[in-house]
């Protein structure tokens, strides 16, 4: 990362440099042009005046005499320094400065005065004008070259970019040194947390740095990440526990009655044959239901969703439920929604699991004599329906409500529990709920119990639809 950074640096500084040395050439050559321009649109003014003045064109510059005194007197108004005169008329050599790469020329372009020497580059034209009308042309050789003046002050600004240049190296270098090392530290070390996690070892993952923005960010995401690995792997180890303490006891039951008829202790009978087949489905319970939470993890638990009346279903299996034995000893409250046009993709059997869970949740945990309601209605917008299961105490402790849909969760420390169930069926609710698209929540009723609350998608039917 630190070469990449002093990399990325150099190449930065690097194009600045270029980019400023070619800007200032091309903007060096543009000004010098631009000068030339004016200087000569002054010079093509001051010889039309001087013609007309003196009686024409070649009254100011038929010959070498008349040429030098022309640009002499055309220096001095413009306030410059003497410059070498121009060549001899049969001198073929270009002497420096304005008055060497000068020359005019009559209407029909045959040159009349200035450097007798052809142009060697680019060249300028005005025309000389006495009273309106052209009578020649003044020629300026910009040349290939560029002045010994601009040459020194292209040379001294290049001096003083390679200078800038060097400088801002050497304090980007720093400066890149500096915040590589600033980076890089954390970053390893987030790296050797990295490690640890993918060995298993979520215990001592638990990075914290101070630093840029990022890579704090990027060390909260990891200790995120970290700790929900962690309570993944406790959730993992307590899940293996509890499926052998739920699996160990109809198994000692079945262990100590198989030994017992072995020891001749018992006779073989129907109560005892009976009692050994109520443990044995009582286990294949707690496996069934554990491969359907597995399922569920998936994301493929089996629902065969139909287009369906809620309504007339949920009064249909709640009309079964009510007389299921788990709920004697209880007044069972039903309050159904008034008709409405509406319709649902449920899958049926698994509605009906819904229900049966949560009433016998409710028939197992509640005090008798005791009241649960089951009732259900569309919600205000109308997008979902509300079915609501709620008991008499006791009343799960608040602590422990967020917990109720973790599988094997035992809430049991108020609610006592009577007869025997897999400690699955809300987790098996809140699996079901989700696959349709609903959700799932408990709260304290108003009873003293507890209430749980599914919200289920519905869809009003359009008028005329066959129902």
């Amino acid at each position: 990362m630190a070469l990449l950074l002093l990399a990325t640096v150099g190449l930065s500084v690097l194009c600045v440099v270029v980019g400023a040395l070619l800007s200032l050439s091309g903007g060096a050559s543009d000004y010098v042009h631009d000068r030339e321009s004016r200087r000569l649109n002054r010079f093509a003014v001051y010889v039309g005046e001087q013609a007309s003045d003196r009686g024409g064109l070649a009254a100011v510059a038929s010959d070498f005499d008349g040429m030098r005194k022309l640009i002499d007197g055309f220096l001095a108004r413009e306030g410059d320094p003497r410059e070498p005169a121009p060549g001899a008329q049969g001198s073929r050599v270009r002497p420096p400065g304005f008055a060497g790469r000068i020359r005019i020329l009559d209407t029909s372009g045959v040159r009349i005065a200035g450097s007798p020497a052809e142009p060697s580059g680019r060249t300028l034209r005005r025309e000389i004008l006495v009273n309106g009308r052209a009578v020649g042309t003044a020629l300026l050789d910009l040349g290939g070259r560029t002045g010994e003046s601009d040459i020194d002050f292209l040379q001294s600004q290049y001096q003083g970019v390679a200078v800038a240049a060097f400088v801002s190296l050497v304090v980007s270098m720093a400066l890149a040194v500096r915040v590589a090392r600033r980076w890089s530290r954390p970053l390893g070390a987030l790296q050797e947390v990295t490690r640890k996690l993918a060995a298993g070892h979520f215990e001592s993952a638990e990075p914290s740095f101070d630093g840029p923005q990022e890579i704090a960010q990027l060390s909260h995401d990891v200790s995120a990440m970290a700790t929900s690995l962690r309570r993944l792997e406790l959730t993992r180890r307590k899940w293996m526990a509890q499926i052998s303490h739920e699996l160990r006891t109809p198994l000692s039951v079945l262990q100590g009655e198989i030994e017992s008829m072995e020891d001749g202790a018992r006779e073989p009978n129907r109560a005892l044959v009976m009692n050994l087949g109520e443990e044995v489905r009582h286990m294949v319970r707690i496996v069934d239901d554990l491969h359907l939470l597995a399922v569920a993890d998936l994301g493929s638990l089996p629902c065969h969703k139909v287009d369906l009346d809620p309504l007339d279903t949920l009064e249909y299996v709640v009309a079964k439920l009510v007389r299921h034995p788990s709920l004697d000893g209880l007044e069972v409250e039903v309050t159904a929604a008034a008709p409405r046009m509406l319709r649902a993709s449920w899958d049926p059997v698994r509605i009906e699991q819904v229900l049966r869970n949560l009433l016998t949740n409710s028939g197992r945990y509640t005090t008798r004599p005791g009241r649960v309601r089951v009732s259900w209605a569309p919600s205000e917008d109308g997008q979902h329906l509300r079915l609501t299961v709620e008991d008499s105490a006791p009343c799960v402790e608040p602590a422990d409500i967020p917990h109720i849909f973790e599988p094997l969760f035992r809430g049991d420390r108020s609610r006592q529990r009577s007869g025997t169930g897999s400690g699955l069926g809300l987790a098996i609710v809140r699996a079901i709920v989700i696959a349709h698209g609903g959700t799932v929540d408990a709260s304290p009723s108003t009873w003293g119990g507890l209430a749980m609350q599914v919200m289920l998608p519905v869809k009003a039917q359009q008028q005329g639809a066959s129902a």
